[in-house]
């Protein structure tokens, strides 16, 4: 149903089809919407300037209409004069009609010819009357008005047994013509039927009024709304054309003369039942939209400005309600109630899709086994499901359930039960920004949020990182970053005592193993030269991530990668994003991910550089060049400088790419070679698969 205005919108309506047809042949199919716009469009704009309350009018309608019904209803039954009213049909909505108007729109509705092109033309000359008003005032304006003539006919009828004056002007209305088509089906099509032309105007017209009244919200929030805005002035004239139609057929039974054609009439019903179809779908999709919105302004006020209970907090968040499913205890396969498994407890909250790693299980494990002896904290599994497409949906839907099983089986924690849609979707992803990677929300029992994505904490420090507070954060950043990303990936039994005696350290690694060969070579033999033996500057080499047992394994894991991107955010967050208070030494190291080789060089756990393989190599093969400085200084400090000189001459800078992490990522980065910041490019990846917002 579209509302585009045509290129000539004052063409002419009457098609040549429709002109030399007879009336049976007559289809309102050549009423094009865009021949109706045009039409429309032509004179008439959104124009409130006369306001009236719709909903009253509405109501007042039904009202009439409704009762005038009841009365028929006697009529058939043969039980005139004896309707008896509820208070319900007493109690009517006041309006202050504007008479006047009402009456000129009466008199267009009056003694017209059956017909499409009629009803057509006075559906036009009715708008022209009405201009001044909005589109859904126009037509509740011409439903009253035939509601006021059709009731008043009931009306005289009910009361011509009584009353004289009754009994007089019902004679002068001709009711007792209109008597006998109460059993006809044209009628029943008309009126009386709840499915009529009729009765279905009247709930397109409600269905208008709650459109409308959605209009308070942003239509960039309820993305349906303005669209079903724009069709308000067609689905408008519908309702007014229908109406001069129906009023045509009743005024037709009154004058005894011919009515409008069945096919016509059966059109019409095709017609308003479209409308309704289309209305009905534009308000189930903005009702979603709206409880989306509702509950995320709820989750806003209740989690960010006046937190609130997390027994209340955790089911609006998982459900959109108070009441939700319980949760699964881990340990135990049994089902523990919400109020009963996190009344007064601090919550450790795991988002997280099938997707997530058996290492950050592991490590949430720990936290676990180590929150659980004082049993202040409880940690809840979000599990992010996404709806799979019709055509794999068995399939799909059936590995999906086997994957969070078995997720299940390896958590001793609370689960979420099985779902496909996380009622605060939309407040995940610009609250807490969550994204491909696991999101861990520490919250207390009044759900304020005492950190906003502990997982890097956690892979990074581990239990250390309990109670998860800045503060807590602030003194495990005091610590060299190599002691906290780079020993626990290290199995040397020696090295913690060589940490501690802060003896010279250069840390390997690499996925080239011809490199890794080289520099091992490289470093025998600076190990054997004098100025190394004789005058006691020695060093040591650690190979990261190589286990005692293994020769050949040169491949660090996924984790090792994690925990220093882990390091740096946690730090970029806390210290800030300018150069003199990022971590450029780890986000060097993290940019030689995909390098033959890299080394870091310390003394303890204190890192003075992070160079690639070619530099690191490139200085030990000159070690000639630079050995009698160290008559002058130490090892590191005389490694450091001809690494630097090399750097100099072969300067290259570094790009990366952040992974997909959830939670607050760092929007500016220095670049780790040079002081300049790093460009931020844009790229753009299909979610296909993924919940729409």
């Amino acid at each position: 149903m579209s509302l585009s205005v045509p290129n000539n919108p004052i063409a002419s309506l009457h098609h040549p089809k429709l002109s030399t047809s007879t009336k049976d042949d007559q289809s309102i199919r050549h009423l094009s919407d865009e021949t109706v716009t045009g039409h429309i469009y032509t004179k008439h704009r959104e124009d409130d300037s006369v306001r009236i309350d719709v909903d009253n009018y509405i109501a007042l309608v039904e009202s009439i209409i409704s009762t005038a019904d009841r009365i028929t209803e006697t009529v058939t039954h043969g039980t005139e004069g004896r309707l008896i009213f509820s208070d319900d049909f007493l109690k009517v909505n006041v309006v202050d009609p504007p008479l006047c108007t009402l009456h000129k729109v009466s008199s267009q509705l009056s003694c017209k010819a059956p017909g499409i092109e009629q009803a057509h033309k006075t559906t036009l000359d009715i708008l022209d009357i009405l201009v001044s008003y909005s589109w859904e005032a126009k037509a509740v304006l011409t439903l009253t008005a035939f509601a006021a003539e059709y009731g008043d006919i009931w009306h005289l009828n009910h009361y011509s047994s009584l009353d004289p004056l009754a009994k007089s002007l019902s004679m002068i209305k001709r009711v007792p013509l209109l008597k006998k088509q109460l059993e006809g089906m044209k009628y029943r099509q008309v009126l009386l039927s709840p499915n009529s032309l009729i009765y279905s105007c009247l709930r397109a017209m409600k269905y208008i009024t709650q459109l409308k009244n959605f209009s308070k919200y942003d239509t960039k929030e309820l993305s349906e709304l303005s669209s079903v805005l724009r069709q308000i002035p067609l689905v408008s004239y519908w309702i007014i054309h229908i109406i001069v139609a129906a009023r045509i057929e009743i005024s037709s039974y009154l004058n005894e003369t011919e009515g409008q054609s069945q096919k016509y009439l059966n059109e019409l019903a095709e017609k308003i039942n479209s409308i309704l179809n289309m209305l009905e779908i534009h308000l189930n999709t903005i009702r979603i939209q709206q409880e989306e919105i509702d509950l995320y302004r709820w989750l806003v006020d209740h989690i960010d400005n006046f937190p609130t209970e997390i027994t209340l907090v955790l089911p609006k968040l998982v459900e959109g309600k108070v009441e939700a499913k319980p949760f699964i205890d881990g340990s135990t396969r049994l089902q523990v109630s919400v109020e009963d498994g996190l009344r007064d407890k601090n919550v450790i909250l795991l988002i997280s899709g099938l997707d997530i790693s058996e290492d950050d299980i592991r490590a949430l494990h720990l936290v676990y086994n180590e929150v659980r002896k004082e049993d202040k904290y409880k940690i809840v599994w979000i599990p992010v499901i996404h709806e799979h497409s019709p055509e794999h949906s068995q399939e799909e839907e059936e590995e999906a359930r086997k994957k969070y099983e078995y997720l299940s089986s390896l958590m001793k924690w609370y689960i979420v039960p099985y779902t496909t849609k996380i009622a605060g979707w939309r407040y995940l992803e610009e609250n807490w920004q969550l994204r491909q990677d696991p999101l861990v929300v520490v919250m207390n029992s009044q759900s304020r949020v005492e950190f906003t994505n502990a997982i890097h904490l956690i892979r990074v420090w581990g239990t250390e990182a309990i109670p998860f507070t800045n503060g807590r954060t602030h003194a495990l950043l005091e610590k060299n970053w190599p002691e906290s990303t780079l020993l626990k990936f290290i199995e040397q039994p020696r090295l913690r005592s060589w940490v501690n005696q802060d003896r010279a350290i250069i840390f390997y690694g690499g996925k080239d193993p011809n490199w890794i060969q080289q520099f091992e070579e490289k470093v025998v033999e600076i190990k054997n030269d004098p100025y190394i033996k004789d005058k006691g500057n020695t060093f040591e080499i650690v190979r990261v991530g190589k286990k005692i047992n293994e020769v050949n394994d040169f491949a660090l894991t996924p984790l090792f990668w994690i925990t220093q991107w882990g390091y740096f955010v946690i730090k970029s967050q806390l210290k800030g994003s300018s150069a003199a208070e990022t971590t450029e030494d780890i986000l060097r190291l993290i940019s030689y991910e995909n390098e033959n080789g890299w080394a870091v060089l310390a003394v303890g756990s204190a890192p003075l550089l992070v160079g690639r393989g070619n530099l690191i190599l490139g200085v030990l093969e000159d070690f000639n060049k630079w050995k009698r400085n160290l008559n002058i200084e130490a090892f590191p400090d005389a490694f450091k400088d001809y690494f630097n000189e090399l750097n100099l001459k072969f300067h290259t800078c570094e790009r990366m790419t952040l992974p997909g992490f959830s939670g607050w990522i760092p929007m500016i980065v220095n670049c780790p070679e040079c002081p300049r910041f790093m460009e931020t490019g844009i790229s753009f990846k299909c979610n296909h698969g993924r919940p729409e917002l």
